[in-house]
């Protein structure tokens, strides 16, 4: 077989999600670094903020808000053209919705750079690069092209497994990421990082133009947009993408395929709020007393929750799918991460810690399961669209879970910091019930 047909948009998800993980941990701690220097100039005391307790609070809750402000630029900006790419996707056009993100990344990176070299700049000059990013489609897009790709290369019997590979492909991505991440910033600078973070998304440009290949049957759409012949079929043709997205989550279908299709996306909803939360707050929590955190620790920590979450889709679904239902395994997921938020806010101490992300390593079998389901509901040629939607979704659910969590955690930070992942196991709960 081609080995074309083999490896194909696995690569551009681990580069893509190696650098978006190694620039989240550096671009929060730079934050925290940044608006600490703001509020106390004349005080010694930014680096060591941990064992600073009153003005650790200060600047976390200031921080918090920040990242809140940040990820809404981020959201509200890439869900247009995240849309328009969707479509673009389903007339057999995915690797555009592949490259442009990476663009967007590379400048924002260099964004990045320029705060942290000239001296006196603010760190309020991120949201220039999430506005780049933005309008790039960044996440968004990158998701559903990827998975309308996937979706158009395999056949239901497949599919799952490779919709988990690709699930695999961003853990490991992840992992790589923050390892580099805590590792750089342990022993080199943030210019290094951030360097790092341009390089990936520059090399997975280059295997996009040089390697991956449309794939070769695109299939038919069901309407053809009429050539522009006045300002009127102008304004439709452009919010024809939007119609299309519309139309593949609302229309009518066989049997119960419409209400299966409103309850996958609420289960994902909620399993996407959780991790925008966890996501958010997590390195706060634990650089917070009595946990105390370094960046070096932090990076090692989710370095290897998502090493081990990485290998669990790689090795232990592939395996578990042959002799286990698909819905099964999304249940015990589930269960399991419940189970592991809890643990995790309970946690005072390194073993319990790192015990949370030993059994987390199975929570990303759901979101595949879900993903999976959601393409074998939907007809060929309404992938892109119905990706677009789902992707759309998420990074809406993104702002909200950096929305209600970076605004719980300053309300609880002195009495109780881990109950933001009570509330996360709450939500696994309620998915859990809904799939049942």
């Amino acid at each position: 077989m081609n080995l074309r047909h083999i490896i194909t948009v696995e690569p551009v998800v681990f580069l893509f999600f190696t650098g978006s993980f190694l620039c989240t941990p550096a671009l929060q701690q730079l934050a925290l670094k940044k608006i600490c220097e703001e509020i106390y100039i004349k005080e010694e005391i930014c680096g060591d903020l941990t064992y600073h307790l009153k003005e650790s609070q200060v600047v976390q809750s200031k921080v918090s808000y920040f990242l809140l402000f940040y990820t809404s630029i981020l959201t509200f900006v890439s869900i247009p053209p995240s849309i328009l790419l969707g479509s673009w996707s389903d007339q057999g056009r995915h690797k555009l919705g592949m490259i442009l993100p990476n663009i967007g990344a590379a400048f924002s990176g260099i964004i990045f750079i320029a705060i942290v070299e000239v001296e006196g700049m603010s760190i309020y000059w991120c949201f220039l690069g999430a506005t780049f990013m933005g309008l790039s489609g960044n996440y968004v897009a990158i998701i559903l092209s990827i998975f309308s790709y996937v979706a158009s290369i395999t056949d239901q019997q497949n599919r799952t497994l490779r919709f988990g590979i690709v699930e695999a492909m961003i853990l490991i991505g992840g992992t790589v990421g923050f390892l580099l991440s805590g590792w750089l910033l342990q022993y080199y600078t943030y210019i290094f990082v951030f360097s790092v973070f341009c390089g990936c998304h520059l090399v997975s440009i280059l295997y996009v133009i040089l390697w991956l290949r449309e794939p070769d049957d695109v299939p038919e759409q069901v309407m053809e947009a009429p050539p522009a012949t006045s300002g009127t079929t102008q304004i439709a043709s452009i919010f024809s993408p939007f119609v299309e997205m519309w139309h593949s989550f609302s229309k009518v279908r066989e049997g119960q395929d419409h209400f299966k299709l409103h309850l996958i996306f609420i289960c994902c909803m909620l399993i996407n709020i959780s991790n925008a939360g966890e996501m958010s707050t997590i390195i706060l929590f634990l650089m917070y007393p009595p946990r105390h955190f370094s960046s070096e620790l932090y990076g090692i920590f989710t370095a290897v929750k998502m090493f081990l979450s990485g290998a669990a889709m790689l090795c232990l679904f592939p395996l578990l799918l042959r002799c286990i239902n698909e819905m099964t395994l999304a249940k015990v997921a589930l269960l399991v991460r419940a189970v592991s938020f809890v643990l995790l806010a309970l946690s005072t101490h390194n073993l319990t810690i790192f015990l949370s992300a030993v059994l987390n390593c199975i929570s990303g079998f759901s979101m595949a399961v879900l993903r999976s389901a959601t393409s074998k509901i939907v007809q060929a040629n309404e992938q892109g669209a119905i990706f677009s939607c789902m992707s759309s979704m998420e990074m809406l659910c993104i702002l909200t879970g950096v929305g209600i969590f970076n605004s719980l955690y300053p309300q609880t930070l002195t009495s109780f910091p881990g109950f933001g992942f009570i509330v996360m196991a709450g939500f696994q709960v309620i998915v859990l019930i809904l799939i049942q």
